[in-house]
């Protein structure tokens, strides 16, 4: 049911004019081509169905240098720049123009650091900043950042249950992003473990607000917002079927 979901989203999404599409859509539509991307090139029978690498590659590409023009505009609410920073980054991880990360690097610490100052300050304290602050300890080893985003994520495992749907998912993925990198920092065993089994909980609850996006969706299809964020969510899904599917013929 879901594969001929994500197929008719598919079709829907490659007949976008990204250039027209509002930019709240475009982490979705960026991070549904990269794990489209991901599957194409672990399992490369799928161009007959998805389209070429090299094609998938452009349509990121041209997403990437749409969010690139955006972080320019400094009026922007931090929040939302943030996430447009690590939306670059990411990109940056599958097409590797280091113009793109240059610019991304700029931005996040312009965000992070006050004119003036020479010390790291939050401007909030929201899933783009931890994200962020994660990235750029991976791109740069900068450990203030990462002991930042620790604290960050410590703190909301705290009041977790605190959240709002959409809070709730947003976190989620900035605890993954966090547990990403963990693995390259000093702590200590029983952290980690406590760490995965509050991402486990939140888990649960996430798939669920995933599912009722997807419905949402299927009832209000015409939406560009809804149709990025379905894609998103499906291709991810979609992804982790055929890893299960031809691990099990291997």
């Amino acid at each position: 049911m879901e594969k001929n979901l994500f197929r008719e989203v598919y079709k829907q999404v490659c007949g976008l004019a990204l250039k027209d599409c509002p930019p709240s859509s475009l982490s979705g539509l960026l991070h549904g081509y990269l794990s489209v991307y991901s599957m194409v090139r672990v399992y490369p029978w799928l161009e007959d169905e998805y389209g070429s690498l090299w094609d998938i590659h452009d349509r990121i590409r041209e997403i990437a240098r749409i969010i690139q023009e955006l972080l320019k505009d400094k009026d922007l609410p931090v929040d939302t720049r943030a996430g447009y920073v690590v939306d670059l980054m990411d990109a940056y991880l599958l097409y590797s123009d280091v113009k793109f990360l240059d610019s991304a690097l700029d931005v996040a610490y312009e965000i992070l650091i006050p004119k003036g100052s020479d010390k790291i300050v939050l401007p909030c304290r929201t899933p783009n900043i931890c994200r962020l602050l994660c990235n750029c300890y991976y791109f740069t080893g900068d450990v203030e950042c990462g002991m930042l985003a620790k604290n960050l994520v410590t703190e909301t495992l705290g009041v977790s249950r605190k959240f709002s749907c959409m809070e709730l998912g947003d976190w989620w993925w900035a605890i993954r992003a966090y547990e990403s990198v963990i693995g390259e920092m000093d702590v200590f065993i029983e952290e980690k473990e406590r760490l995965a089994g509050g991402r486990m909980r939140l888990g649960v609850s996430v798939e669920q607000i995933e599912d009722e996006k997807i419905e949402d969706f299927q009832q209000n299809g015409s939406d560009v917002c809804l149709i990025a964020k379905a894609f998103d969510i499906l291709a991810r899904r979609e992804f982790a079927v055929c890893n299960e599917f031809y691990s099990k013929i291997e």
